[in-house]
């Protein structure tokens, strides 16, 4: 049964689109709740209609979500920003995100959000419009789509782009400084030849320092992450669900989740239910015995003379997964990654590759 709607008139979205079009640096910002597949076919659409730069967003690290590149960058530049089911809350520093001079609209279904909006906003709130998300969406593209549409400002466009592409050129040349150690780049990147190899590959991404990076360096067709909140230690029941839901005929479909050993540890078990019930896929474990979120912050304010509790076993991860039934092996070198993988691929079964990695901080990208 499909979800009420909240629509969006057809004479609010156009005029929506003449507002945009009366900046010189204009945004729309869209919420998790559109970042699915077909959401964000949805959203390419918006873009190619009307021309103003569409971004989702959900990660609970907010503008400075490594995945966006140098978003942020580019938000304190834009002079009006389309708020399209996207809460002004701490991913947008509540509102100090945006330059003190950029104009905000709002479409969103609930009130709650609404009133949040107009509390962090204050005067700088041009409009609020209550409409569901998907709605709006699909009235804009419609309104954008009029022959009387203004045209495209193709030159933001391209710089908002280029932005959110950029990844430091450091990262090319990104090694581990400690032996049998891999950086983290290093672990994530070769994996992204195994992701398009499909057209219906899944990318599962969680855990705190990793997890940013992992989702910096790797894309998919279908990608899910642990979301606005942060919370840590889905990645295995994901991974398993992924796999359900994917057609009968699927196994050569990769499901490649990756995670720190902190979130390894919260539901380990549910290597047995994929060893019963046939449920194929690879978890990347970046393996830096530390609980490494906790370990920066606690470096970053208190110095390394005051890090308390934030110490894990170097665990063989890969030897649990083999306990319960599943495929598992240790890496320790760069070159022996890629390997690893494929060789977990074709064992058909619920794999664990362990890969041991220096713990660093995760990425914010920036640009001169």
């Amino acid at each position: 049964r499909a979800a009420p709607t909240m629509p969006l008139g057809d004479v609010t979205a156009a005029s929506l689109l003449v507002w945009l079009a009366g900046g010189k640096q204009p945004l729309i910002l869209t919420g998790p709740a559109t970042l699915t597949r077909a959401g964000r076919a949805k959203l390419q659409a918006l873009e190619e209609a009307c021309g103003v730069p569409v971004i989702g967003t959900e990660s609970p690290r907010g503008v400075n979500d490594p995945a966006l590149g140098a978003f942020a960058q580019m938000l304190a530049q834009a002079d009006r920003v389309l708020l399209i089911g996207k809460k002004v809350d701490f991913t947008l520093k509540l509102g100090k995100a945006f330059a003190a001079a950029c104009g905000l609209m709002q479409v969103d279904a609930e009130e709650v959000e609404l009133a949040r909006a107009r509390r962090a906003l204050g005067a700088r709130l041009a409009g609020q419009f209550q409409a569901d998300a998907f709605s709006a969406i699909t009235a804009l593209i419609d309104a954008a789509n009029a022959p009387a549409a203004r045209a495209p400002r193709s030159g933001w466009r391209d710089e908002v782009a280029s932005a959110l592409r950029y990844r430091p050129a450091a990262w090319d040349r990104a090694a581990s400084a400690l032996p049998d150690r891999l950086h983290p780049v290093q672990v994530c990147r070769p994996l992204q030849s195994i992701l398009d190899r499909c057209a219906d590959a899944v990318l599962v991404s969680d855990g705190g320092e990793f997890g940013q990076w992992a989702q910096a360096c790797l894309t998919a067709p279908q990608r899910i992450i642990n979301g606005p909140a942060g919370a840590i230690g889905s990645a295995l029941p994901f991974a398993l669900g992924a796999r359900m839901a994917l057609p009968a005929n699927s196994a050569a479909t990769p499901v490649i989740a990756l995670m720190g050993d902190g979130t390894f540890g919260f539901h380990p078990a549910e290597f047995d239910t994929a060893v019963r019930y046939n449920l194929p896929f690879v978890a990347i474990v970046g393996n830096d015995a530390r609980w490494n979120a906790e370990y920066q912050i606690q470096l970053k304010s208190y110095g390394a003379q005051r890090l308390v509790g934030c110490e894990l076993l170097p665990t063989r991860y890969d030897q649990v997964a083999m306990a319960f039934g599943g495929y598992g092996e240790l890496v320790t070198e760069a070159a022996q990654l890629l390997p690893a993988v494929e060789r977990a691929i074709a064992s058909g079964k619920p794999a664990c590759i362990n890969v041991m990695m220096e713990g660093v901080p995760a990425p914010v990208v920036t640009r001169a």
